[in-house]
């Protein structure tokens, strides 16, 4: 399901109109090991060669070696196309922001990041970068593979953010990108927030037949809409898939899920009763299912980030904790 940001048409899922990780004001007691929490209502303050296409206005290539700590404002090499990064502070482990769905040309999610990074730069380095197709990005053809997705993440890591592991903040969508990282890389994850985000296991509801047809992302209209005629040509349903299909690899870390208590997604009555009823407890028993897992309310709509960055970075601070015991 495409979900609009309530600032910019940035965030939301895409053109299949795919399975968001949303909230909802209830919902079944989560497992032991997740707590159900509401977050404090309180604001923060607030390889190939190089290509030949010329740089977006403002942004030229970084020079690398990064130094530690360094302010980055700039295009990095990876697997043959240049994608825009921005890095923020110092401090361990490296933060990065993985956006949500982009579907409108020449947006750059950078711009609306900017109180969550303030936030949590004091204590980490913060990096965000636009994947491939969208923002000041450059574009790349065909469909958007979850290994082509993976590496590039990667690539802008190793490039930019030192050497890991990372906590991956997964805003609406980046919660995909966020879930494929995990399991091809688990060696370099230290903690996971999910921001109101996509995960794995909702393609579930999905082939249980949870949810209407022509709604999912499996649904064939949809996945070409998504993998062929939108921005950022990524095939979602093989993200979900791909990521479910390696679960067992995934990293032993803490996990918090952040919900979206004003904007809950088992009030998203087109997809059907049988989704409005699941979706909040599959939220928590994905949440209950890391190292350790949470799952937090936060009064907020979807731009949980941009609302209440204070939130994140609490839940930011706490796996970074809890990884640390």
């Amino acid at each position: 399901m495409k979900r609009k940001s309530t600032i910019v048409s940035l965030v939301g899922l895409g053109l299949s109109a795919a399975l968001l990780g949303a909230c909802s004001d209830g919902g079944a007691d989560t497992a032991a090991k997740a707590d159900d929490q509401e977050a404090p209502s309180s604001e923060a303050t607030s390889p190939g060669p190089p290509s030949s296409e010329p740089a977006p206005d403002g942004l030229t290539d970084v020079a690398l070696p990064v130094a530690e700590g360094a302010d980055v404002d700039g295009l990095v090499e990876v697997n043959g196309h240049r994608l825009a990064v921005h890095c923020r502070g110092s401090g361990h482990p490296t933060a990065v922001i993985l956006h949500g769905w982009i579907d409108e040309p020449g947006l750059t999610s950078h711009d609306f990041y900017g109180p969550l990074t303030d936030n949590l730069k004091g204590d980490f380095r913060v990096c965000d970068y636009d994947r491939a197709n969208v923002g000041d990005s450059e574009t790349v053809p065909g469909t958007q593979t979850p290994d082509m997705v993976v590496r590039d993440l990667d690539g802008v890591m190793e490039a930019v953010g030192g050497p890991g592991p990372y906590v991956l903040i997964g805003q609406s969508a980046g919660g995909m990108v966020a879930s494929a990282y995990a399991v091809a890389h688990p060696d370099k994850v230290a903690g996971i927030v999910m921001v109101d985000a996509s995960f794995d296991e909702e393609i579930l509801l999905e082939d249980v037949g949870m949810v209407p047809d022509g709604t999912g992302p499996c649904d064939p209209v949809n996945r070409r809409l998504d993998g062929h005629e939108s921005l950022q040509k990524i095939d979602n349903c093989a993200m979900y898939r791909w990521s479910y299909e390696r679960r067992d690899l995934r990293p032993e870390v803490p996990l918090v899920y952040l919900a979206a208590k004003q904007a809950p997604w088992s009030a998203a009555t087109e997809f059907g009763t049988a989704y409005t009823k699941a979706i909040i407890p599959l939220q928590k028993s994905y949440a209950a299912s890391w190292s350790p897992g949470k799952f937090v309310w936060v009064d907020s709509g979807h731009d949980i980030h941009y609302e209440k960055p204070a939130a994140v970075g609490d839940a930011v601070r706490w796996v970074v904790k809890e990884g640390a015991r």
